[in-house]
């Protein structure tokens, strides 16, 4: 097993703290909500083995990372501190596999500075050039609305150890056994002052802070080779929010549907997802 390392790095006046290892071409992994880095460990390890240089950063907001100074945590400014790892980390070229957030992230970065990324994999989230909201993805995203609210989301997440966070887990992810959640890390880092603010302003920053050129960016097409994974069973994005998505690429396109996996995909059905993503990156 491949040792990793917990390593921090100023990006953007922002201590971004990852986990690392192995040696050879960059490979970012990025978390979502309500996630860590800590869930790429069997990727990463994965990866290294493969030759890879394997890093999942913990996102701005999220412990151990520093909350962002100015309080942007839009998908933007989030691209911008991936970006800034694959220039430091890097040289200057990087492939990334994103999950929930960190997909959106993934394919953001892409937009903005396709010279730089080389792959992109997005796990358990559509890409808002085809996105088409529907009644029955609305209940699915109830959570969504609930956190655009001052104060009251934070209390109601934070009550009885983050009990919250527990059934997020079993309703986005209904057939996957409670015993591998292994939450103690995400709840820590809800837990930090301002930890939990930062993690729900991400969608305060995409509904009730919403900008016309954040979303411009983020409907533009992709233009770098693309693999997308979800689960046909995943209780926070419904599978018919994917049909369609290959419009949103101008260069190669792959998409596996995962049967009966959740939202939580690359840790429900491990060993399929990986080795989709070796392959993709080495053909």
């Amino acid at each position: 097993m491949t040792a990793l390392a917990l390593q921090t790095i100023d990006v953007n006046g922002i201590d971004i703290a990852y986990l690392a290892c192995g040696e050879g071409p960059l490979v970012l992994c990025l978390h979502g909500f309500p996630d860590s880095a800590y869930s790429f460990e069997g990727m990463l390890e994965t990866l290294a083995g493969e030759g890879y240089r394997a890093v999942a950063p913990f996102l701005r907001g999220y412990y151990p990372s520093g909350l962002a100074p100015d309080d942007d945590y839009s998908i933007p400014a989030v691209a911008r501190d991936i970006l800034g790892l694959v220039d430091l980390l890097g040289g200057g070229k990087a492939s990334i596999i994103g999950h929930d957030w960190g997909g959106f992230t993934a394919y953001t970065a892409a937009n903005m500075a396709p010279e730089k990324i080389q792959r992109i994999v997005v796990m358990a989230v559509p890409h808002m050039h085809v996105t088409a909201i529907n009644w029955q993805q609305l209940k699915k995203s109830w959570y969504v609305m609930l956190f655009q609210l001052p104060w009251l989301p934070e209390r109601l997440v934070a009550r009885d150890n983050f009990a919250f966070i527990d059934q997020l887990y079993r309703d986005w992810s209904p057939n996957w056994d409670a015993q591998y959640f292994k939450l103690e890390p995400v709840k820590r880092a809800l837990a930090i002052a301002g930890g939990l603010t930062a993690a729900l302003g991400y969608y305060r920053a995409m509904i009730r802070g919403s900008k016309a050129e954040h979303r411009k960016i983020m409907e533009r097409q992709t233009s770098v080779p693309a693999l997308w994974i979800v689960g046909t069973a995943d209780g926070s994005v419904g599978i018919e929010q994917f049909s369609g998505i290959e419009a949103a690429f101008t260069d190669s396109f792959d998409i596996m549907k995962v049967e009966g996996a959740g939202h939580f995909v690359h840790r429900e059905a491990r060993q399929q997802v990986e080795n989709k993503i070796v392959d993709f990156f080495s053909t």
